[in-house]
């Protein structure tokens, strides 16, 4: 039986990684091929793929390919002239749609990491999964076609992590923690760690978490805890609305509060309140000498590639799923997580851990649609598939995980 052919769109950070792990796990896979607008740079980058991982005198292990992914034509031909069984999407959210539309023309299967967003629009009422993807499900599901949403690490692993709880650890859960810390340096003054145009939106929107069973929005920042975590110690994170919460909240119908926390320095939340209280965070256009720009594209403009801090990048990050509920009549409380060294990461792939957590899953997933482990035939949510297979498969591609039972009492048994 024929390996099917896989196509990578998408050619920052997480491309990198992406297109690292999917030329190292190359076996499963028939052709390989890297799309982006910029045909020149990518074709640099899958050179240096090609140079780390070729052995004797292999062809080509990644071909080079043109797109403009937000065009549902050229999507299109891309699928078509590359013959595609597989679409990874890791380009801009704005770009989703098109894609998606592509997949079901073309009947190819597909994986994003990131919810669908509008380039100009912010704050939308939950759920977010409601605008765009979930109406698309019917298609998906029409065709039997796999769609898989939100294949990162937060949304993606932990939303696997939260499956996991539920199969293995508990009868009923009351409570899911989501937790997200990185505590890196890169050595700039401000940075965001992946595109800033989505990174800043997310940090600025109002904060939609779920609480005793229904949706609560609250401004920014205005909630946090202090948390100690394995390998990171001490941090201080704030709730923040993030992806995952969208569909836990539905496919979690019996658990009264989902909610997302981030941590962040106090430098950093310094300079950001300044970007955010001048209008610089915003991604709604004004007019300047008779353009009209969005703010936070200036200041994207401004900062660095955040593929340009990987190099400089020291220190880990810590990401899991703190869940509370019953097994067998006890109150328990347990801690699933995942750590990586942004050191590491980039003398394997070139890449920061913050792009290595979100491209090792989604090749992950890639793979296990290639094998057949994974085939619902229609568009879901990760948390909604089998946990096992992909646990089982992820610390061979790069991520391992881990288990541990916690105090009740909320505290943390790390070193700070």
């Amino acid at each position: 039986m024929a390996k099917p052919n896989l196509v990578i769109i998408g050619a920052g950070g997480v491309g990198d990684v992406a297109a690292n792990k999917a030329v190292q796990f190359r076996k499963d896979f028939g052709d390989i091929y890297w799309a982006s607008r910029t045909l020149d740079k990518l074709s640099s980058k899958a050179d240096e793929v090609h140079r780390r991982w070729a052995k004797g005198h292999e062809n080509t292990l990644i071909e080079p390919r043109r797109v403009d992914a937000r065009d549902i034509a050229d999507t299109v031909r891309l699928l078509q002239d590359t013959q595609a069984d597989i679409v990874v999407n890791v380009a801009s959210p704005y770009c989703n749609p098109a894609i998606m539309d592509a997949c079901l023309e073309t009947g190819t299967h597909y994986i994003d990491t990131a919810l669908a967003e509008e380039e100009h629009v912010e704050n939308i009422p939950a759920p977010w999964y409601s605008y765009f993807e979930w109406p698309r499900r019917p298609k998906f599901a029409g065709r039997k076609l796999n769609a898989l949403l939100g294949m990162g690490f937060d949304p993606g692993v932990v939303n696997i992590f939260c499956a996991h709880a539920a199969k293995h650890l508990f009868d009923s859960i009351s409570s899911i923690d989501i937790i997200d810390v990185n505590a890196g340096s890169h050595g700039r003054y401000f940075a965001t760690n992946f595109d800033a145009d989505t990174n800043l939106r997310e940090i600025k929107e109002d904060v939609i978490t779920w609480d005793n069973g229904q949706w609560r929005s609250f401004p920014h920042h205005r909630e946090w805890m202090d948390v100690a975590l394995p390998e990171v110690g001490a941090h201080r994170v704030y709730s923040m609305g993030h992806d995952e919460l969208q569909s836990l909240a539905v496919n979690f119908p019996d658990t009264p509060r989902i909610t997302f926390w981030m941590g962040f320095g106090e430098h950093y939340l310094k300079v950001f309140e300044v970007l955010d209280n001048l209008g610089l965070t915003s991604s709604i256009p004004i007019e300047v000498d008779g353009c009209r720009v969005a703010p936070n594209r200036v200041v994207k403009a401004l900062l660095p590639d955040p593929a340009s801090l990987a190099k400089d990048y020291t220190g880990k990050v810590c990401i899991g799923v703190d869940v509370r509920g019953r097994k067998d009549g006890e109150e328990k409380r347990h801690f699933i997580w995942s750590n990586c060294d942004h050191a590491e990461n980039y003398a394997e792939v070139g890449a920061q851990a913050i792009s290595y957590t979100t491209g090792v899953p989604a090749i992950t997933a890639a793979r296990l649609l290639a094998e057949g482990a994974w085939n619902p035939q229609t568009m879901v949510n990760v948390e909604e598939l089998d946990p096992d297979p992909f646990l089982a498969m992820m610390p061979d591609v790069g991520i391992g995980w881990h288990v541990e039972e916690l105090p009740l009492d909320g505290t943390w048994p790390y070193p700070s």
